[in-house]
């Protein structure tokens, strides 16, 4: 099975994009595409203590959180 590294969610004007990046949690919020994003990076240490929780569920919804969630306790348990 493959691992997944990025997730989205389009809406018109809208877009928000997560990835997993090295050891990392990258939260990309657009709003309009012409501009740069709003940009988190939240550590692996930082996001399963719960930072980014809040906008990845308003966003993307809690089944995506707990997916990524999984893959993150997956990658941190292989460091």
């Amino acid at each position: 099975m493959t691992e997944k590294r990025y997730w989205k969610n389009s809406e018109p004007y809208h877009l928000v994009e997560v990835l997993l990046e090295g050891n990392s949690i990258v939260f990309k919020d657009w709003f309009d595409s012409g501009k740069d994003p709003n940009r988190y990076d939240w550590s692996f240490e930082e996001f399963l203590d719960g930072k980014g929780k809040s906008d990845i569920e308003y966003h993307l919804g809690s089944l995506d959180y707990q997916e990524i969630l999984n893959e993150v306790k997956k990658k941190f348990r292989e460091r």
